[in-house]
C-alpha cells in the first residue's frame, strides 16, 4: 500500500490536505533520520553530507522526536562513529562535532525519563488495587517491553485504559492523591459545549450503545506528567468489538519493584497503528514504535494470521496495512508484505486514494458533523456497523434525550421534539459551530472535578 498517492487531510484543519513522499524523496535530514532508525546497510549513503544546515536540521529532528538514544545507539551499531565526530555544526559559536552534540542531548533525555519514570512508579503504586482494570497503553508500554532501553522513547503524557465500571473508583482515588482534572480542553474532554460534563455518568451517556465517549477527562498533578483516560483502547468513538477478549489477554508486566498491566503484542501493535492513522502517519516516534512491535511479533510469525483476523473485526485493516507499509517503506521493516497484502482494501482506485485518509478516522458523534461521519463510514471497512449506528443515533431512547439536553428532567411530547431536534442539529454540525452556537444556552461548561469527590 503506497501511502504516497494517497491525499490526507491535516488533523483539525478540513482544509490543508498533503501527500507524503516516498523514501527516495525524503529530505536529507529526513532521509539521515530514516536510516539511523531502520539501522539500514543504506545508512552511510544517506549521511554523506557535510552541510551545516542540513546536520543541523538532522539534529533538531532527532531531538523534537526525542530518540537521541536509539539514533546514538544506531551510529555505535552500524559503526558511524568516526563519521559523525568528523561532522561539524557551529554551536553557540564553537565548533562541535555532530557525535558530541547526540551524546548530550540522549543524556537530557535520560534525565528526562528517569523523572518520568519516578512519577511512572508512582503511579503504579497509587493505583496498585486496581492494577488488574488499569491498562497502560502506547508509549509507556512500547518503551519498557521493545526498547533495548527504555529511556530511548519518551513519553509526552501517560495512556491507559479502564473499563467504565471502575471509572468512579480511579477518578475518586486520583482526586483524592491531589490530581485535578484538565478542564476546557476539547482534546481531553470532546464534549465540552455539545454535551453535559458536570457529572461523571454525564460522560457516558451515547445515543446507541455502540458508541463509547472518546475523550473524558485527562488529569494533573503539580510536576507530574498528565493522565489521559481512556474508556475504549482503540480511541476511535465506536465500542471495540473484542472489547472482552482484549481485557482477558491483558499480561502483567513486571517492573521495578512493581507491576503493570499491558495489552497483548498483537493488540499493542493494533493500537499503535490505529493512533498512527489518528495522528495522519507523521511522526517517527510511533513510526519506530510500529517497526520495534512488529519485529517482535515476527519472532513466531504464525501470529500475523490472528493480527488479520483482529483488524478485520475491528474494522481497522485498512489503518493497519497503511501503518505497516510505511514502516517497511521508511524503516525497511521485513516479513509483512503478505500481512499488508491481506490487510490493503481490493479496490485502490482514485476515488480511494482522495478520500480515504481525507475524512476524519474518528467516529465521534457529537464533534464530527454528518456528513463527515457517512463519508467514514462509506470509506471504512466497517461500513455496515457505522451506517447501522448511525440509523440507531438519529431516535435514541426518551431517556437519553431527556438526560442529554433536559438534565434528567420528564419530557412531555413537546419536549421530546424539541430535544430530537436538538439532538439532530447536535448529529449535522461540526462540534465547533455547536459550542458557538446553541451549545452555550443548553449546556454548562463546568466539568466534574473536586465537588464529584463526595458525589462518589
Amino acid at each position: 500500500m503506497d501511502l504516497a498517492k494517497y491525499k490526507l487531510r491535516c488533523g483539525g484543519k478540513s482544509q490543508r490536505f498533503f501527500s507524503l513522499p516516498d523514501r527516495a524523496h525524503l529530505s536529507q535530514p529526513e532521509a539521515m533520520m530514516a536510516s539511523l532508525l531502520s539501522r539500514s546497510a543504506r545508512a552511510s549513503e544517506a549521511l554523506d553530507v557535510d552541510d551545516e544546515v542540513i546536520l543541523n536540521r538532522f539534529l533538531d529532528l532527532a531531538s523534537e522526536n526525542e530518540l537521541t538514544g536509539f539514533v546514538l545507539e544506531s551510529i555505535y551499531i552500524l559503526k558511524l562513529k568516526a563519521k559523525f565526530s568528523n561532522l561539524f555544526i557551529n554551536h553557540h559559536g564553537t565548533k562541535v562535532d555532530l557525535l558530541t552534540l547526540l551524546t548530550r542531548q540522549a543524556g537530557l533525555e535520560a534525565i528526562k525519563f528517569e523523572k518520568f519514570e519516578k512519577k511512572f512508579v508512582g503511579f503504579l503504586e497509587l493505583t496498585a488495587n486496581l492494577n488488574k482494570q488499569l491498562v497502560w497503553l502506547k508509549g509507556v508500554v512500547t518503551s519498557r517491553t521493545c526498547y533495548s532501553s527504555p529511556e530511548q522513547r519518551l513519553s509526552g503524557d501517560f495512556d491507559c485504559f479502564i473499563d467504565p465500571e471502575f471509572f468512579p473508583e480511579l477518578f475518586q482515588l486520583l482526586l483524592s492523591n491531589e490530581f485535578r482534572v484538565i478542564t476546557g480542553d476539547t482534546g481531553f474532554c470532546n464534549q465540552l459545549g455539545v454535551g453535559p460534563v458536570g457529572h461523571i455518568e454525564d460522560m457516558f451517556l451515547v445515543p446507541s450503545n455502540e458508541l463509547v465517549p472518546s475523550a473524558i477527562c485527562g488529569m494533573y498533578r503539580n510536576r507530574w506528567p498528565l493522565l489521559d483516560i481512556k474508556v475504549n483502547p482503540l480511541d476511535r468513538g465506536l465500542r471495540m468489538v473484542e472489547l472482552d477478549r482484549f481485557e482477558n489477554n491483558v499480561s502483567s508486566v513486571p517492573w521495578r519493584g512493581t507491576e503493570f498491566s499491558a495489552p497483548d503484542l498483537l493488540d499493542q501493535l493494533m493500537i499503535s497503528l490505529t493512533h498512527f492513522e489518528k495522528d495522519r502517519f507523521i511522526g517517527w516516534k510511533q513510526l519506530l514504535d510500529i517497526k520495534l512491535l512488529s519485529e517482535k511479533v515476527n519472532e513466531s510469525p504464525e501470529l500475523w494470521k490472528e493480527f488479520i483476523r483482529r483488524s478485520r473485526v475491528e474494522g481497522v485493516a485498512t489503518a493497519c496495512a497503511a501503518g505497516l507499509s510505511l514502516a517497511e517503506e521508511r524503516l525497511d521493516l521485513t516479513g509483512v508484505d503478505a500481512v499488508i497484502k491481506e490487510l490493503s482494501p481490493d479496490n485502490d482506485g482514485l476515488f480511494r486514494r482522495l478520500f480515504t485518509f481525507s475524512v476524519t478516522p474518528l467516529f465521534y458523534w457529537n464533534t464530527s458533523s454528518l456528513p463527515m461521519l457517512i463519508a467514514n463510514a462509506k470509506l471504512a471497512d466497517d461500513s455496515t456497523r457505522k451506517m447501522k449506528v448511525l440509523r440507531e443515533s438519529f431516535f435514541p431512547s426518551d431517556q437519553f434525550l431527556s438526560k442529554y439536553y433536559f438534565s434528567g428532567q420528564d419530557l412531555n411530547f413537546v419536549t421530546v421534539v424539541l430535544a430530537l431536534l436538538l439532538h439532530w442539529l447536535t448529529l449535522f454540525l461540526p462540534g465547533g459551530v455547536v459550542r458557538r452556537t446553541f451549545g452555550k444556552s443548553i449546556w454548562k461548561n463546568e466539568q466534574f472535578g473536586d465537588d464529584q469527590a463526595n458525589a462518589l
